[in-house]
């Protein structure tokens, strides 16, 4: 069931390294209303912000070139980013802690339901 949406929709960049994840993560969203963009890795997220605009990130924390954390620790000088809010998305055993030092709005544990990311997203986004 599609939810209410504001008259933009909002706009959700996905960075993961595995193509499968990323693809039904994006295909759940967009038919929930989201405009979605994917990104492979971090630096190819780096490279879509400032077009795309994201409202939110969803973001891997294990990924081959930059990782999650180094991608987080560099966005704070991307204009495009600012207050842009980001929901950790990993099988790491301490996501909780990461996303705490990292300043992540959210995290969510792989693997997960769609409501719970849904939900999630609604808290997130502005």
């Amino acid at each position: 069931m599609k939810r209410q949406r504001a008259t933009q929709p909002r706009r959700i960049l996905i960075v993961d390294d595995e193509e499968g994840f990323r693809d039904m993560v994006a295909d759940l969203l967009s038919l929930e209303g989201y405009v979605v963009a994917v990104a492979s890795d971090a630096v190819e997220a780096v490279r879509l912000m400032p077009e795309f605009r994201p409202d939110a990130i969803l973001l891997d924390l294990r990924m081959p070139h930059l990782d999650g954390e180094g991608f987080l620790r560099g966005m704070s000088g991307l204009p495009a980013s600012k207050q842009v809010p980001v929901v950790l998305i990993s099988a790491k055993d301490d996501l909780a802690a990461v996303a705490s030092r990292t300043g992540a709005a959210a995290y969510l544990c792989k693997p997960f339901e769609a409501p719970q990311l849904l939900s999630l997203l609604e808290k997130v986004l502005p």
